[in-house]
């Protein structure tokens, strides 16, 4: 492999590690949230908010 291909590869490899490393220190996005689809929720506006996640969901809209 030529000097290029290995720069790129090793920079590819340290964004992988930073996504995965990043996502793990995160909540889940609000849309994940919900049972319908995001495609459904952006046509719609509804959202069926998870059994396990209603308390949260309450918090979350008082604080908005």
């Amino acid at each position: 492999m030529s000097r290029f291909s290995w720069v790129l590869l090793i920079l590819l490899t340290i964004l992988a590690v930073s996504q995965l490393w990043t996502m793990g220190n995160r909540d889940a996005p609000s849309w994940t949230k919900c049972k319908e689809s995001l495609l459904i929720q952006t046509i719609t506006g509804s959202c069926t908010v998870r059994e396990g996640l209603q308390s949260d969901n309450i918090e979350n809209d008082s604080n908005s």
